[in-house]
């Protein structure tokens, strides 16, 4: 019998007709107090050798189309194919269109149980063993900052000593909880700072100490929401006034930042639009100085000598906002601490500058930019 299920955590769709395999009609789920909607992660079972043609029938709907009114921001579906699993660790693209604002996916498994989502998950159980990995190295501490609205712990990893003669970084990642490479970025970053044979991430020990959210948004992440936490609010826009009740994962992360001061931030997030990574420093804060954009300039041009997947050149469509919204993270944080502070975006789609026909982005890429943004930040941290 063909069925389709997303009853497990992350798990996102709305089956509307699944009688036949080739014409199955579904919906993409609206986050709770919103009309967000993006995230897809579901299972097909009884699926062997049929050929099953998957309708999301709402996708023209989706995701903020009032923001690009009058830009040449293009649509999250274009030049967009859907990532699919047999066992949940090989990933790979399968043939997806776009038509008449309906996401059309084909495929055919040759087993009865296959996986479809937006972008490869990043579940519960990886993010504890990261967590656990992390945690057993000497010079690293892990710890639960506070609880989320659903109870789930806001975990906080900390590698290398405070002190006064030391440069403060915190990367956060994942206040969205559907853009999974964010987690897949930290991931590859936390693995640099662990491994005792890389001799950068001793040096830079030596020099800084390091704060990092892996994930900010546990409660979104299990629920299998698109951008919202389980209090129903979208987390980066609550950096100026956070509730300790309705976003305490920015309430209590904030707070520390306060405590430890910031030198270097990364807010680490996924991009359903551009076929490319890019980045924004603090460029349009009130506050911004000389020293704010040239650190910002040299970390892109070394992140680019670092990693291929980061090109520069590809500033976003329609030009920066006239202000900064200092209700994003990076923005409040740049603003407050006068630091170099950056928005890392990386696509759900592939980068068109170094396309991979099989995976195209992914979360092996992922990881190694998370990994080369310690090079990145090397080259500029004397100057912070």
């Amino acid at each position: 019998m063909f069925t389709i299920d997303s009853s497990f955590e992350g798990g996102s769709i709305e089956v509307l007709d699944a009688s036949d395999p080739g014409n199955v009609r579904l919906n993409l789920k609206t986050d709770p107090n919103a009309e967000e909607s993006y995230w897809f992660f579901f299972r097909l079972s009884g699926a062997r050798g049929r050929t099953c043609r998957l309708v999301i029938e709402n996708a023209g709907g989706a995701f903020r189309l009032a923001e690009r009114e009058g830009t040449d921001v293009p649509g999250p579906y274009q030049d967009y194919r859907a990532c699919g699993s047999a066992d949940l660790d090989t990933w790979f693209r399968v043939p997806t269109d776009f038509e008449n604002g309906r996401l059309v996916i084909t495929v055919s498994p040759d087993r009865d149980c296959f996986f479809l989502a937006s972008f490869p998950p990043y579940g519960h159980e990886r993010h504890n063993r990261l967590i656990a990995r992390a945690a057993a190295a000497s010079h690293a501490t892990a710890t639960v900052l506070g609880r989320t609205p659903d109870g789930n712990a806001i975990d906080l990893l900390q590698f290398g000593e405070a002190r006064a003669d030391r440069t403060v970084c915190w990367i956060t990642a994942r206040q969205h909880p559907s853009e999974t490479m964010a987690e897949w970025f930290a991931e590859g970053l936390i693995d640099r700072l662990v491994d005792p044979d890389d001799f950068l991430a001793r040096k830079l020990l030596d020099e800084c100490v390091f704060y990092v959210v892996p994930c900010m948004n546990p409660d979104g992440a299990r629920r299998g929401n698109t951008r919202r936490n389980g209090g129903k609010v979208d987390l980066n826009r609550e950096w100026v006034e956070p509730s300790a009740e309705v976003s305490p994962e920015v309430f209590h992360v904030r707070d520390l930042m306060h405590r430890t001061g910031v030198d270097f931030y990364m807010d680490v997030h996924g991009d359903e639009e551009l076929p490319c990574v890019f980045l924004a420093g603090p460029l349009e804060v009130p506050s911004l100085t000389p020293a704010m954009r040239e650190n910002f300039r040299a970390f892109e041009l070394a992140l680019q000598q670092a990693n291929p997947d980061y090109r520069t050149g590809y500033p976003y469509p329609g030009g920066p906002p006239p202000t900064a919204n200092l209700q994003m993270a990076w923005n409040y944080v740049g603003e407050t601490f006068k630091c170099l502070s950056i928005l890392v975006e990386q696509p759900f789609k592939d980068c068109e500058h170094a396309r991979d026909a099989k995976k195209g982005y992914s979360p092996e890429r992922a990881r190694r930019l998370g990994a080369a943004s310690l090079v990145a930040l090397n080259a500029v941290r004397s100057k912070l």
